[in-house]
């Protein structure tokens, strides 16, 4: 009886054990998707229309891709861009895809100190089928933001 029990007890500890450095690696590889030392930007870009959405440029001038812009954004689909400066003022980037019949969908966002915006985020084009909207979650240094691209008939 004494045997079973210490040998439970081995087995419980040694469970406890390997589940505990699982859930601790786990929290190690997602605590580690964005750097700690200066301006992050993470944007939410949504596809809400009927038609894939193509990239025509991205632009990231003082700072560096974390996850940078798909090149086909599917329809009805979600991207996550992130990006990063080791510039602590802040950092500017922004992301443009072509819509549809030559309209373009301009995704901007200013992480800078003191005053984080969206400003520059615009449809070129005409914009009579198409509705881009955004909102700013958090701002300065770990700016979160989201884009939402929809037509209308």
């Amino acid at each position: 009886m004494r045997t079973n029990t210490t040998r439970f007890v081995a087995v419980t500890a040694i469970a406890l054990a390997l589940g505990g450095t699982a859930l601790g690696t786990a929290a190690v590889a997602n605590a580690g998707t964005m750097p700690t030392d200066g301006p992050t930007v993470a944007m939410t870009i949504t596809n809400n229309t009927d038609n894939p959405m193509l990239l025509d440029s991205a632009s990231n001038p003082y700072g560096q891709w974390i996850n940078g812009p798909r090149s086909y954004l599917a329809p009805h689909t979600t991207e996550i861009v992130t990006a990063y400066s080791s510039d602590p003022r802040g950092i500017g980037v922004d992301v443009t895809y072509n819509v549809a019949d030559g309209v373009q969908t301009v995704m901007a966002a200013n992480n800078y100190a003191g005053n984080p915006t969206l400003d520059g985020t615009r449809i070129i084009g005409d914009p009579t089928h198409v509705i881009l909207t955004d909102y700013m979650a958090t701002g300065y240094p770990t700016m979160n933001a989201s884009y939402d691209v929809f037509t209308q008939n």
